[in-house]
């Protein structure tokens, strides 16, 4: 699990700059309900959205916030904790069962499908899409492992 919380500030820092102006708003609530769900609270939310975008800094601030909290959550977490299978309510109020484990391979997961869909709309908008794989991250933040 640890590349799952590295990999995140990368594609949040990516994300920030060339995706979220874009995107429908709602992303630090989808980060807000699965914190939730892992720490066996109500996250309080009836919808993954919001009804409005917020501003662009506002956002930032809060994936920053939120960033930082699963970066010391997942640092936290031994094997047993993360194999762990939670209880809890989806927005729609349907339960579910998901092991912490799961619920963070969800989020990464999720981000990807995002920026992947918004690759393929800068494409067709003429806009040559950034590298946006495991590799270059771990290229650029280990440059090491370039050796052979």
């Amino acid at each position: 699990m640890e590349h799952i919380g590295s990999c995140n500030p990368w594609a949040v820092a990516w994300d920030l700059v060339t995706l979220r102006p874009i995107q429908k708003g709602g992303c630090p609530r989808f980060f807000l309900i699965f914190k939730g769900n892992l720490l066996g609270e109500p996250h309080g939310f009836s919808a993954t959205n919001t009804p409005q975008t917020p501003p662009l800094d506002v956002l930032r601030t809060a994936i920053h916030a939120l960033d930082a909290w699963y970066l010391d959550y997942v640092a936290s977490l031994g094997q047993a904790e993360g194999e762990a299978v939670l209880s809890f309510h989806f927005v729609d109020g349907d339960r579910g069962q998901m092991s912490r484990e799961e619920m963070l391979l969800h989020l990464v997961t999720h981000g990807g499908y995002h920026r992947g869909a918004i690759g393929r709309i800068l494409v067709q908008c003429g806009i040559t899409p950034p590298r946006d794989t495991l590799t270059t991250f771990l290229h650029r933040s280990e440059p090491g492992r370039r050796g052979g």
